[in-house]
């Protein structure tokens, strides 16, 4: 069984990434402003570090930018 939030809220792995807790959808690169978002609405639910290690690499990594050079 997973232990990647983002699994178990059944995120897609692909498109904007979005916050597990909260849904926000984050703009930019990938998890640009993650580290943030988390530490200032989140952090008392899990630590950072612990959220981001618990991510899968499918999950951690930000979306291919396809078409794109």
């Amino acid at each position: 069984m997973s232990t990647c939030r983002c699994c178990k809220k059944g995120i897609p792995t692909t498109g904007a990434r979005k916050c597990p807790e909260c849904g926000h959808e984050f703009k930019g690169n990938g998890w640009d402003g993650i580290d943030a978002h988390w530490r200032s609405k989140h952090e008392s639910v899990l630590p950072y570090e612990k959220f981001w290690e618990s991510l899968c690499p499918e999950h951690r990594r930000a979306p291919s930018k396809r078409g794109r050079p």
